[in-house]
């Protein structure tokens, strides 16, 4: 007597099986009563910060309610600036999570300010920007299948903007036959919620082509929070060796063209923002003040 055995029954058999297999101990009332894993952001850390960048580092915590073990596949996320997509991205990453147990998945991002600005240009009179993380944690699960948990975040980064350089003047002190004293002052805006080092100073200043001064200055100015500073630059010019041409400059009075070329070693109030050195390169048209 042959027994015939329909397909769906060894399909059951085969999976019933397989399960068993890989869960082994578990019953299946467990594996079928399996629940998806919760997920939230538990902290929001910033990792550094400088003129060109702020890194910060989402910590997510997955809690697993089921007395199997998951596995998370991987995650999608898109980083979003006035409900406007910034930074978008996936990844695939395996994590285990013990049965009833959580674990950690740290999301890094980097945000490039110069991106930022030019992408929302308000941004650049803000002291902060808000944002909303979109992201979601993939699983693949027993009986359910793949699925996707949806997590969100919202919150407030601080700015942080370049300080703004520029000539504010060229004054005579005195000046003879043979010589004369000038000061350049250059001025520097600070539009940051926190003050600026000014700790080194090299330059290179130049006059319709000629030279007038170059250096190294390494007296600290600070500048306050939403305040200006200045940076007085002393100039000796020396005729004889410079020519007529330097003194007929001076003693004219006419307006000249300048470059100023050099960088500034920029330190600020903030601990985590470490020293960064600005290039200086511009140049127009001046007056001398007498």
């Amino acid at each position: 007597m042959k027994l015939f055995i329909s397909k769906n029954i060894l399909q059951t058999i085969a999976i019933t099986a397989a399960l068993t297999h890989l869960f082994g101990c578990a019953t299946l009332k467990e594996i079928a009563g399996i629940q998806k894993p919760a997920a939230e952001v538990r902290d929001v850390r910033l990792t550094g910060i400088s003129f060109e960048n702020l890194n910060l580092v989402f910590d997510m915590k997955i809690t697993n309610p089921n007395p199997l073990s998951v596995s998370l596949s991987g995650f999608d996320y898109d980083f979003q600036i006035a409900d406007a997509s910034f930074l978008k991205g996936n990844q695939t990453k395996s994590i285990s999570i013990n049965a009833m147990g959580e674990s950690l998945l740290e999301i890094p991002l980097t945000i490039s300010f110069r991106n930022l600005y030019g992408a929302f240009q308000a941004l650049k009179s803000e002291d902060s920007t808000k944002y909303k993380l979109l992201c979601g944690l993939s699983f693949n699960l027993p009986v359910l299948g793949a699925i996707r948990i949806p997590v969100s975040k919202s919150g407030t980064l601080p700015n942080v903007k370049m300080p703004e350089i520029s000539v504010n003047s060229l004054k005579l002190n005195n000046i003879s036959l043979n010589s004369a004293g000038l000061e350049l002052k250059l001025n520097v805006k600070n539009s940051n919620t926190f003050s600026l080092l000014l700790n080194k100073l090299n330059y290179n200043f130049a006059v319709n082509g000629i030279t007038w001064a170059n250096g190294f200055s390494d007296k600290q100015t600070r500048v306050n929070e939403k305040g200006e500073g200045m940076i007085a630059i002393p100039i000796s010019l020396n005729f004889v060796e410079m020519g007529s041409s330097v003194y007929k400059i001076v003693s004219g009075g006419q307006k000249m063209n300048y470059k100023l070329q050099g960088d500034i070693n920029l330190g600020s109030s903030l601990p985590m923002l470490g020293e960064v050195k600005l290039q200086i390169d511009m140049a127009g048209d001046l007056n001398i003040l007498k």
